[in-house]
């Protein structure tokens, strides 16, 4: 499975930078993109940024490998208290890829409007 760091160090390593010349350009220290490109840290939404304007990558397909919940989400959680509860529901359950499998194909069918029901 390809994360965050996986994919950075890969479109860094195909544009030829070094981890040096890579870290100049975004404003950072080198060992800030190891940790990146070794998942033991995570870069700010700032960061990210410069790091796909430099790499030439949509800042959305970045941001689809940060494992971290976005602002928007964290807030509808602290709003609607039944997330919070679904999760840890879900986290508990037998078989949680299944669930997520399906839930997965419920939220496909209704933003796309195709209700298989």
């Amino acid at each position: 499975m390809e994360t965050l760091g996986k994919r950075i160090r890969r479109e860094r390593q195909a544009k030829q930078l070094t981890v040096r010349g890579f870290a100049r350009q975004i404003g950072v220290v080198p060992p800030f993109i190891t940790d990146i490109e070794a998942d033991r840290r995570r870069p700010s939404p700032e960061v990210l940024t410069r790091i796909a304007g430099v790499l030439d990558v949509p800042l959305t397909e970045l941001e689809a490998l940060d494992p971290r919940l976005p602002p928007e989400v964290k807030a509808w959680m602290a709003e609607e208290p039944r997330v919070g509860r679904l999760l840890r529901q879900l986290r508990e359950a037998p078989d949680p890829d299944s669930l997520l499998e399906r839930m997965e194909r419920v939220v496909e069918d209704e933003t796309t409007g195709e209700d298989e029901r």
